[in-house]
């Protein structure tokens, strides 16, 4: 007599989860337990503002036009010497011509300034000898009326730049940061940090010591770094505090006002101004100045920030505050975490002040960054350490820094799908992706990874991946215009 086999199978109920949350901020503090399942624990080289995965920021040659009437044209803009230390732009009305004409600038390791006209031919790059023996800080002025740019550093005198011709004045202190403020002009002075000099003479070039007062600002907030102009004020930005100046109408005397300490660092190379904010990087976290108080900028990204991060630098372009900084990831090097000369900054996080939205560009060795505003074509350039230190490079969307790949990874928190201690097979996935990328999932029990061709349609991958947790993580080295989305999993969990 024969006995039919009964087998046991274990049933399973289907669930289907969609990921529709690729631009939410990366989960640092909380539990994965504790957090939806879709949300973010790892993401960079992408943008993802739009709720899909899209190219992130990079950087290509700096390529300008060769005339005001054919602005889509471009050319590479030369550059002299080997290394570029300091970035400035300058405008300046030619009476000739009738018109401003703007100038990029930048400064090299040949102790020359280079300039080149952004919209006009450039058989060559102008350039100025200094003897500065450290790079100079440059700062834009109107002297008499005339578009200037005052050069002040260690080496050589105090310098001024209209156009075609230069000035300089032997008496004039050394200066970091300089301010028109109505009838005076102020100045934080690199000999005397702790000071505020000002004066009634409007032209630098003529300041002595005969010429000039002091405010002394001798407290716990720390030596001056940046005069500010804003909201019809100057505002004073010091090692560990904001200070306000007002001046009295009636005689030459000042109300002081002291709106802001910091029970830490304000790192000054971090100060930009956008809009109606000034915003900056002290070591306890993102701000932003309003005119009367400091507000946080509560960012789960800012957590990635190293603890020192004295090379920082912030530049304001199109609603947005790109700060090029040091960071703190896990898992492999990427970009410029791979040089053999090592690397300051590794990172270019970019807040929209709007949405609060944050992308993060990783591998990118930042040392300066210039918005290059104009009614033509405006341009957001950098320079950089080491490997590209000789290079002026503008902001694109193609997760590259030049010629080197940089690749971009997005992965998911570790979750069990509100379905603890059951076991589970992940199915299938859905999703749309114009450009080839892969798809890996790591549970407690297996790790796989799928390569994704490109499609103009949603597709289905068989997957079969078993466990109890699950992560995801969806990675791409493509640099022109990728777009991932409508990622749905397909999940059988066991009853």
């Amino acid at each position: 007599m024969f006995y039919r086999n009964k087998l046991t199978t274990k049933q399973t109920n289907e669930h289907t989860f969609i990921y529709n949350m690729f631009s939410s901020p990366i989960q640092t503090s909380k539990d994965d337990s504790v957090v939806d399942f879709n949300l973010t624990k790892e993401c960079y080289n992408f943008k993802t503002q739009s709720g899909a995965l899209q190219t992130g920021y990079g950087f290509e040659d700096f390529s300008c036009p060769l005339s005001k009437t054919d602005l889509q044209t471009e050319e590479k803009v030369a550059t002299r010497g080997n290394e570029i230390s300091e970035l400035w732009d300058f405008v300046w009305y030619d009476e000739d011509f009738n018109e401003n004409r703007y100038y990029s600038m930048y400064y090299n390791d040949e102790n020359r300034v280079c300039y080149d006209d952004m919209f006009d031919e450039r058989p060559a790059t102008l350039v100025i000898n200094t003897n500065f023996t450290s790079t100079p800080i440059g700062i834009k002025y109107k002297l008499n009326g005339i578009d200037s740019m005052i050069l002040s550093g260690e080496g050589d005198n105090l310098r001024v730049l209209q156009g075609q011709n230069q000035f300089s004045s032997e008496t004039a202190p050394k200066m970091i940061s300089i301010c028109a403020h109505y009838s005076k002009l102020f100045a934080i002075t690199a000999e005397a940090r702790g000071r505020l000099v000002y004066s009634d003479n409007l032209n630098v070039l003529e300041w002595s010591d005969d010429l000039t007062k002091n405010l002394d600002f001798s407290d716990g907030r720390g030596n001056l770094t940046k005069i500010v102009a804003f909201n019809d004020y100057v505002y004073l930005f010091r090692e560990y505090g904001i200070t306000k100046i007002s001046e009295y109408s009636s005689d030459s005397e000042f109300s002081i006002s002291h709106l802001y300490q910091s029970d830490s660092y304000i790192y000054p190379n971090s100060i930009a101004h956008g809009g109606d904010k000034i915003f900056f990087l002290e070591k306890s976290g993102l701000k932003y100045f309003n005119g009367s108080s400091v507000k946080n900028i509560e960012l789960e990204e800012t957590k990635l920030l190293s603890p020192e991060n004295l090379n920082c630098v912030g530049q304001c372009y199109e609603g947005k505050y790109f700060l090029a900084c040091l960071m703190i990831f896990d898992g492999e090097k990427v970009g410029c975490e791979n040089s053999q000369q090592g690397y300051k900054n590794n990172a270019l996080l970019v807040y929209d002040d709007t949405t609060s939205h944050v992308d993060i560009t990783r591998g990118v060795d930042i040392r300066k960054m210039l918005a290059l505003n104009n009614p033509y074509k405006s341009k957001f350039i950098a320079c950089f350490y080491n490997d590209n230190k000789a290079k002026l490079g503008q902001l694109c969307t193609k997760s590259k820094c030049f010629t080197q790949p940089l690749p971009s990874k997005w992965k998911s928190v570790t979750t069990d799908f509100g379905f603890q201690g059951k076991n589970k097979r992940v199915r299938s996935f859905l999703i749309k992706t114009l450009f080839p990328c892969s798809v890996k999932f790591e549970s407690d029990n297996e790790t796989k990874t799928f390569q994704v061709p490109a499609s103009q349609k949603v597709q289905e991958i068989r997957a079969n991946v078993c466990g109890k947790e699950f992560s995801v993580e969806i990675t791409s080295t493509n640099q022109e215009t990728s777009k991932i989305s409508n990622f749905v999993l397909n999940l059988g969990v066991e009853k």
